[in-house]
């Protein structure tokens, strides 16, 4: 038969209390969780503006009524860059054409 351990003070949907332990060392971990919650800041951020920025090119083609290439995607050029939209997954993939570098959204 399984019961409640003794000392324990919590009933269903209730959160345990949290242990309170200091690592040893703390002051070596500080900085670097600073560090990290400013990327994570910076990463969910840029994220955002990704995103908002591919719907703005997605809507912006689509009104633009090109017409797609036997494999279904819409490719163009702009400024230098080829600009590939594969609809069926809402990809876009960006080259720049003098670097040869590429970028997927």
């Amino acid at each position: 038969m399984m019961g409640k351990k003794k000392g324990a003070n919590t009933t269903s949907g209730e959160q345990m209390a949290l242990i309170d332990v200091t690592p040893e060392n703390l002051k070596q971990i500080e900085p670097i969780a600073r560090r990290y919650r400013a990327a994570m800041k910076t990463r969910v951020a840029a994220l955002k503006d990704e995103v908002e920025a591919k719907q703005k090119i997605l809507a912006l083609v689509k009104d633009a009524h090109l017409t797609r290439l036997e494999d279904g995607t819409i490719r163009f050029k702009c400024e230098g860059k080829l600009i590939i939209i594969t609809p069926r997954d809402e990809k876009i993939t960006i080259k720049d054409e003098k670097k040869g570098d590429e970028d997927e959204a």
